[in-house]
Parts: structure tokens; sequence; C-alpha cells
């Protein structure tokens, strides 16, 4: 890989790229054709990637909150420009770690990588099994990039402080640029709640991914916060950033990115105290009461909405009196579709339905009790709970396997923790609380394998990991 990269610059610097420029100019001049232009900037970019792949991946960052759904032949669809760039890298990274091994040598034996590795293996057998095996392997291949890119790649590309800081200014500040634009059309409405949906187009495909990307980022102006203490100056631009940051999270009116932002209040004292696998016994245990407990008699029909006052509302402080009412259409189709999926469960609990095949199958297995207005679900969206999806679609294993990785992951912050420098803690806490915050919003929606909020959870998992690599050198 060097030697090529030497090879394309010596070329480059001296007659080739330039006499290509000027050809691919005369040709589209002589034949009308301006997409020939294109040939130099595809070779330049080529090249760039070669001699500077960090340059390539703090792109695919910057690009993140800009990117937006586009709909491609044969039903495909994807996320433009981001998921090219990380087909792209994906290609570039496995040459790349192919000739140097040694990179990721001390990651692969991390026991959070490991148990990765076992949940992305579990994924690819019950795509086998699916429903829909077509469906399930296009979800695989996609998770398989999100996590070689966003978690191998970004272990080796987000190796220090000064990539990190890198990384802070690339997701944040492109993060704000937009925030600024959807927000001043935002004002010309007058902040109206019913408009928010439609004015975060075309970065977001609704108000909640614009809410959750926000809420994942803004943690990290904890350690850069931190960086800059005998620096006013920047602390003031940090300070415009986070009230900017915060703003368009409040004025996109997402109940879920609100709540999340103070997890950090209740996991960051649970691990310093060392308290995790209490919490995690007691937390299952609660859980699987719970559960026992509406499912017994079939308590849950008595959480069945009234249907003519489910209703959708147009004004943020009436939606928040009716949630608690049982009267506010979104939570109360999030009920219907929770029925669904329990049910559904209990069907194939333990190879489920097969990765991405929730929407597919669940109209069979909803009760008319639990419906809805909005029940036809005209946008294919999901469950919105992720833990739950996952059984549905993963079986009970792949549930267990997820639940598996969140512990090591909290298990290696808790260890960071007590043996973290005080230069570095900022940034372990600023991976614990995006991480958190992440965590709260999959109880209400799905968002894993979306490029807003999936790329930051791998992203926290590769940093929390080269920080304990870190302190174990120390």
């Amino acid at each position: 890989m060097q030697a090529l990269s030497y090879y394309i610059q010596d070329r480059l610097s001296k007659a080739w790229f330039p006499l290509l420029v000027l050809l691919t100019a005369v040709v589209s001049i002589l034949t009308h054709e301006w997409r020939c232009m294109l040939i130099p900037l595809g070779v330049l970019f080529v090249w760039l990637s070669i001699q500077y792949i960090p340059w390539i991946y703090f792109l695919l960052l910057i690009v993140i909150p800009f990117s937006t759904e586009m709909e491609l032949p044969g039903g495909f669809s994807t996320d433009f420009p981001d998921e090219p760039l990380m087909w792209w890298l994906f290609g570039l990274g496995m040459v790349y770690l192919v000739m140097n091994p040694e990179k990721i040598r001390s990651m692969i034996k991390h026991p959070l990588t490991l148990v990765l590795f076992f949940h992305w293996t579990w994924i690819f057998l019950v795509s086998l099994s699916s429903q829909d095996v077509m469906v399930s392997v296009k979800y695989w291949a996609s998770k398989s990039w999100y996590l070689f890119v966003f978690y191998f790649l970004a272990y080796i590309i987000l190796k220090n402080e000064k990539r990190w800081m890198q990384f802070v200014w690339c997701s944040i500040l492109s993060a704000t640029v937009t925030v600024l634009i959807i927000e001043y059309r935002h004002a010309l409405t007058g902040f109206s709640f019913s408009a928010i949906n439609t004015l975060v187009n075309p970065f977001y495909r609704n108000h909640v991914n614009y809410a959750c990307l926000l809420a994942c980022i803004f943690p990290y102006l904890w350690p850069a916060w931190k960086k800059f203490e005998q620096k006013p100056i920047f602390r003031m631009g940090l300070g415009g950033i986070a009230v900017t940051l915060l703003a368009g999270i409040i004025f996109s009116y997402t109940r879920a990115a609100y709540l999340a932002l103070f997890s950090i209040l209740i996991i960051y004292p649970i691990l310093k105290f060392k308290l995790l696998r209490i919490t995690a016994m007691i937390t299952v245990v609660a859980s699987i009461v719970v559960l026992i407990y509406f499912l017994s008699a079939n308590r849950y029909l008595e959480l069945a909405p009234d249907y003519n006052q489910a209703i959708s509302h147009t004004d943020f402080g009436s939606l928040l009196q009716a949630t608690p009412k049982g009267k506010d259409i979104s939570t109360m189709e999030r009920l219907y579709r929770w029925v669904a999926g329990t049910r559904m469960v209990g069907e194939r609990y333990f190879v489920g339905f097969g990765p991405g095949n929730f929407h597919n199958f669940y109209d069979s297995y909803t009760l008319k009790q639990f419906a809805t207005y909005v029940s036809e679900n005209k946008d294919r969206s999901g469950i919105h709970n992720y833990y739950l999806m996952t059984a549905v679609e993963q079986g009970i294993p792949g549930l267990l396997l997820f639940l598996v990785v969140l512990y090591f992951y909290f298990q290696t912050a808790q260890n960071v923790l007590t043996r973290i420098s005080l230069r570095l803690r900022p940034w372990a806490i600023a991976s614990i609380w995006s991480m958190g915050v992440i965590l709260s919003i999959l109880l209400f929606n799905d968002m894993i394998e979306t490029d807003k909020v999936g790329s930051y959870f791998f992203i926290n998992m590769a940093i929390l990991v080269r920080l304990n690599r870190m302190t174990d050198q120390d």
C-alpha cells in the first residue's frame, strides 16, 4: 500500500496529472460532455484515499448530517453521499488491514470485539433461516460495513487525542450547520410543532432522526470544553455551538431526545461506584417480572387505547398532556406494534423472523383493540423499540447477544473510569454519555441501522476500546 502510494504521488507530482486534466478538458469541450471532467477528480480522490485515508474518513463524518435517503433501481435505497463513502472505506480498509494486520491485533482480542463478532455471526446465521432471506442478507451486509467502518476503522484512525478532536470538529460543526439552516426555516413558521417534520428535509428523514443525531454528538462538547480551559475565546465558540445544538433538540419536539440527554446522571454513578453487575441483574429481573405481569391473564389488553381519542396533536403542549392519558397517537401506535412484536417473539422465539423483516410480517400478529388512525403504516416504519425488534428479528438469542455486547461495553467503561488519567477522563465520559443517549433512544425507536445514530453507536465503542488500551499501557 505504501509503495503504491509513493508511486502514485510521484506520477501526480510530475506531469501525468496535469496532462490528464488538460486532456479531459479538451475532450469535454470537443464532445460537449462535462462529465469527462469527473475523471481527474476521480483520480485525485483515489490518490487521496490511498495517501490520506483519515481525510476520507473525516469527509464521511462531515457528510453524515447532510446525507439524505435516495431511491435506487430495483427497490433498493441508500443514504447519499455517506453510504457510498462507507462502501469505499470498507474496501479500502480491508486492503489496508490485510497489509497491516498488527494495527488491530490487540483490538481483536478485546472482549467487546469478541462479543460483537458473535452477535454479527448470529445475525448471519438467522439471515439464512429468515422468512425473507434477501431482505435479511441485505441487512447483514449493511451491518457488516457499519461495524467495520465505524468500529474497526474508527479504532485505527481515531487513535489519539488529536484525532478525537478532529472527529469532534467534523461531527459537531457539520451538524451545527444543518441546525442553523433548519431552525432559520423553522423560525419563519414561528417554530411550529406541526411544521418541523417537513422542515428537516432533505438532511433528515424526520424530526426524530434530527434530534437523535444532535443528542448523540452533544456529549462530545464536554472533552472539547475541558481541553480549552485556558482559551476563553474557544470556550465562547463552544458555548455558542452548545446553545445551537440544544436549540435544535428543543425545537425538534422529540421527547425521547429530551430524556436521553439526562441518561448520564443515572449511568455515571452506576459506573463510578461499580454497581454495573447488580444494576444489570435488577434490570433483567424487573423486566421479566413486568413482562410476566402483563402477559398473565392478558392484562396487557387493559392498555388498549380508545380509537376515537388517540389522535394526532398539532400543539406540543397538548401532546405532552395527552401522553400520560393514553391519548397520544404516536405512543399508542407504539403500543400497537409492541403487542404485535411480543406475539411474534412467541411464534419464532429462537431464530426470529429474520433481520429487517418486522414490517413484512407483523400485520397478522396485531390486535384490533390497539389499532390507531395511523396503523396502516404507510411510511413502513419499524416497531419503535430496538430491543424488542432484535428479539422479533433475531430471536431471543439475538437479543441476549446484543445485551451482552452492551454489558461488556459498560464493563469496559467501568474499568476505564477507575484507572484513567484526568486528562483522558472527559473522553471516556463523552463516550459513555453518548452511548447512554443512544440506548435511551432505542427504548422508543429503531436507530442502530441508521447513518445518523448507528455510526456513533460503534464509534463510541471504538473510542472506549482505544482508551482501554491506553490505560493498560499507562
